[in-house]
């Protein structure tokens, strides 16, 4: 068993505090995943939202969809729901992704994958970033995704909606386990 001093403790805490923490960026595929799995709680968030809010008739493949002429009835009843779908969809999709940036730095996707959004000088999001890099994301998919496949071939991991607001998602390192000190040690 190697014993130290309280000298060479303290010269370690030292070392550690002047060398900081070397943060990893988090790649495409974990990333990919995180996003997937965020994709598909919006959507069940949505689905039940719509579900309460409308008459269920519409769900209906006949009633929806209708067999017969696009300018019957139905279409056009549904069509305020059509918009109402949409526009809620938007909104829940922006305030899940903005609030978990403001609130931990990570969606649940980015929780379960142990990964976290950062800002570039490693400061927490604020409300101006969040909503800039949810812009970044409609700027990333709207060009074939090709923002988001971006971050597989650039050398920080870095997508176009991350570039624009200046963020990172780095994978969080795993916190030192320490052993619990018990009396028998401390006394001696």
């Amino acid at each position: 068993m190697i014993m130290y001093s309280l000298s060479d403790y303290r010269e370690d805490i030292v070392r550690n505090k002047r060398e900081g923490i070397t943060l990893e960026f988090a790649g495409f595929w974990r990333r990919s995943t995180a996003f997937l799995i965020d994709l598909f709680s919006v959507a069940v968030i949505c689905s039940v939202i719509i579900l309460v809010f409308s008459p269920y008739r519409w769900f209906s493949f006949e009633g929806f969809w209708g067999i017969g002429d696009v300018f019957d009835e139905p279409f056009w009843r549904a069509f305020p729901y059509l918009i109402f779908g949409n526009l809620l969809s938007l909104l829940v999709n922006i305030a899940y992704f903005v609030g978990f940036w403001l609130w931990r730095g990570q969606t649940p996707g980015k929780m379960l994958l142990g990964i976290k959004l950062i800002r570039m000088d490693a400061s927490n999001v604020t409300l101006s970033v969040a909503l800039l890099r949810y812009l970044g994301y409609i700027v990333s998919a709207a060009v074939l995704f090709i923002g988001f496949i971006w971050i597989a071939f650039d050398s920080r991991k870095q997508g176009f909606h991350d570039k624009i607001a200046d963020t990172y998602v780095v994978r969080i390192p795993p916190a030192p386990i320490t052993a619990p000190v018990t009396k028998a040690s401390v006394g001696g």
